[in-house]
């Protein structure tokens, strides 16, 4: 699954973008995504229902995350405020491997796995 994961704002306002090919993950990592993707209910959701408000607290994320699977695709846009409870468990997957993509070797030891679980 191709995944594009984009997070701004913050009081920092530091941008985060996240492109990967579960494929390319470890198997232990790539596991744990797919199942909270699965589970988050994601490809049912209609953007109507996820609209981004205007940033009322100074602190707010923003998020937009395409996901690309054989021949379906979704893309969404959503706040902290509008993103569903069902989406947070991805959202947090995604947020720490965006973070550590520079750092490399600690995602693995920050999500509790091994680099040579493959």
């Amino acid at each position: 699954m191709q995944i594009n994961f984009e997070r701004e704002g913050g009081y920092a306002n530091l941008p985060i973008k996240y492109i990967v090919d579960t494929d390319e993950l470890p198997q232990n990592i790539a596991k744990r995504l797919l199942e909270s993707i699965k589970t988050s209910g994601v490809w049912v959701l209609q953007q109507e229902e996820q609209a981004t408000k205007p940033h009322v607290f100074p602190d707010m994320f923003s998020y937009r995350l395409t996901l690309s699977e054989g021949g379906r695709r979704k893309s969404l846009s959503f706040s902290d405020i509008t993103a569903p409870e069902s989406l947070r468990p991805m959202l947090d997957i995604l947020q720490e491997l965006a973070l550590d993509q520079p750092l490399k070797g600690n995602v693995h030891a920050r999500l509790g796995t091994h680099e040579h679980e493959n």
